[in-house]
């Protein structure tokens, strides 16, 4: 099983941030699954809700904050002789400057996640598929959105990209492979709903989840049998507990 850090190692450390795509990337893993979005004055920022209430310590939509003002935003992280610490929501050009070495020397992956569903980030597939490029990092990208119109285009204007189209079902995935070429099938592991999928597609199969917990991870996650997974078909999964699965536990 190809594991995937989910936001980086997100049970112990703060989804999408410096600290947890940094633990990540110390471990064995496949990649690094992050997301990205559009700030006020069209900044890409590594966020996964659409809002920055939960994560944060400000309330509001992402777009309607520019770049200045989301890096004045707090996020708690673990602390230091008690004394509370905080860090901050990332750009995208900061996790590439962090991750890209580890690109380069193993192989390490990384799955963008366009956050297109909600709000429709206008020109953001030409803006992410650029700085990638600009980065020299074309080889170790995989897109992917539950948006099939993001999926579309970007396969469509660039279709030497990598993509994922994302859906809670994995026969949506499938029927969608089936009239748009795209590179994997990302379903939600609790939907596995297509029999015998192997004679149907040999596409990777990523799945993902929600009920692994999220820092500050004070309960125990649900642990997944990846014998039984890969009976079914799937070849990877993204996890928050990428940490607890290549400890070997």
């Amino acid at each position: 099983m190809k594991i995937w850090a989910h936001r980086g190692c997100c049970y112990t450390w703060p989804e999408n941030t410096l600290q947890s795509f940094e633990a990540a990337s110390k471990l064995p893993v496949t990649g690094i699954e992050l997301d990205i979005q559009l700030t006020k004055d069209r900044k890409m920022v590594v966020i996964h809700d659409e809002k920055v209430d939960r994560t944060t310590n400000g309330k509001g939509w992402v777009k309607d904050f520019t770049l200045e003002e989301i890096k004045a935003l707090k996020i708690e992280t673990h602390p230091v002789n008690g004394e509370k610490q905080y860090t901050q929501v990332p750009t995208i050009e900061e996790v590439f400057t962090l991750l890209k070495p580890v690109c380069l020397s193993k192989g390490l992956l990384i799955n963008i996640e366009l956050k297109t569903s909600e709000v429709r980030y206008e020109g953001i597939e030409d803006m992410i598929v650029a700085l990638v490029k600009e980065w020299g990092l074309d080889k170790y990208i995989v897109y992917s959105s539950f948006n099939p119109d993001s999926i579309v285009l970007i396969k469509q204007k660039y279709p030497y990209v990598n993509a994922g189209i994302l859906y809670d079902s994995e026969k949506l995935c499938l029927e969608f492979s089936q009239k748009y070429p795209v590179n994997a099938l990302h379903p939600y592991v609790e939907m596995l709903d297509v029999p015998d999928i192997r004679e149907k597609t040999d596409l990777p199969i990523r799945v993902w989840n929600e009920e692994e917990i999220f820092y500050p991870g004070k309960e125990p996650c649900k642990h997944y049998d990846f014998e039984a997974l890969e009976k079914l078909g799937v070849t990877d999964i993204f996890t928050n507990i990428a940490d607890y699965y290549c400890s070997g536990k």
